[in-house]
């Protein structure tokens, strides 16, 4: 009876038996890609390399036709608050690949943002996807930038 107490005692109280060794070295889970998030916004947002908004007028007034084209205007404003937030000053507030991904890809953003999060907690409405193809990115961040952006 002693020993059957004690060989009870002993299993209960140490968890789970270890599993017989095959010899073979333990397998362990792939890592999982992290999604990386930093004041440029989530890297897996696939946007165009842009140094330096242009200012060039050509590329503003096609700029000008790619904001008024996809809408923009219809919730956003230069110097007052709209629907979306007040495009100017955008520049200061966030750096310019930001600005790109939250016009790529706004759900994803607002889904793994700090900041977008808070934009859409303090404005209770998510941008909607635009389609901006890239190619169209820094016409538009001319115009955005021409306007106070």
């Amino acid at each position: 009876m002693f020993t059957f107490v004690l060989a009870f005692t002993v299993a209960c109280s140490s968890g789970p038996a270890p599993a017989p060794s095959t010899g073979a070295a333990p397998k362990v889970a792939a890592p999982v890609a992290a999604v990386v998030v930093g004041p440029e916004g989530p890297t897996k947002i696939a946007i165009p390399a842009i140094d330096a908004v242009s200012t060039d007028p050509a590329v503003v007034t096609a700029g000008t036709k790619v904001f008024t084209d996809r809408g923009c205007g219809g919730c956003h404003k230069f110097g007052e608050k709209l629907v979306g937030p007040d495009l100017k000053g955008v520049f200061s507030r966030r750096q310019i690949p930001w600005v790109e991904r939250m016009i790529t890809d706004p759900a994803v953003m607002v889904k793994e943002d700090p900041q977008a999060k808070e934009l859409f907690r303090s404005l209770m409405v998510e941008m909607p996807k635009q389609g901006v193809p890239p190619e169209d990115l820094p016409a538009l961040l001319a115009y955005l930038k021409s306007q106070g952006g």
